[in-house]
């Protein structure tokens, strides 16, 4: 992963993530000794940087991690704020848990539906779309994870026939 270099009262610092700790300027910092909240998806760990403190933002659910400072992503200079999962995504959410519970896909459907979970959250919190264009593409991740599921469930149940 790129480092991040930062500029605090002149001085400059290199944040590199690795593993569960941030390496600044050579050393590492557990981010289990750091203080924490959590905002919706993400994890947000305070780092002292200088006489200001940086957030190092965590999401496990998509794997995204960013450093901001003043409000600002420290790798692309643009403002940011975590983005947060909108109240009718989780319709999508339960619908794909149901799947699971009512048509008893197995091991392949839960894998289905957590797969199809982590893209409709994906789909859901990405501004640069119009609300309506995020509905229809999470409505089209939800009939196409449960129809390659059931596709494939029913190849191995006709091959599984014929032996």
């Amino acid at each position: 992963m790129k480092p991040w270099n930062v500029v605090v009262d002149e001085r400059q610092y290199e944040v590199k993530a690795k593993g569960y700790k941030l390496v600044v300027n050579g050393e590492a910092v557990k981010l289990k000794n750091l203080m924490s909240k959590k905002s919706g998806m993400w994890k947000i760990y305070e780092l002292p940087l200088g006489a200001k403190k940086a957030e190092y933002y965590v999401n496990n659910w998509i794997g995204g991690v960013k450093l901001v400072m003043d409000g600002v992503d420290c790798a692309t200079g643009k403002p940011f704020t975590a983005p947060e999962l909108p109240k009718w995504a989780y319709v999508f959410l339960i619908v794909h848990l149901a799947y699971i519970l009512f048509l008893m896909g197995g091991a392949l459907g839960v894998l289905m539906a957590f797969l199809g979970m982590v893209a409709t959250i994906s789909v859901s919190c990405n501004k640069n779309m119009s609300v309506a264009v995020r509905v229809l593409l999470d409505i089209g991740i939800l009939v196409a994870f449960a129809a390659a599921d059931l596709g494939i469930v029913n190849a191995f149940s006709s091959m599984l026939g014929g032996i």
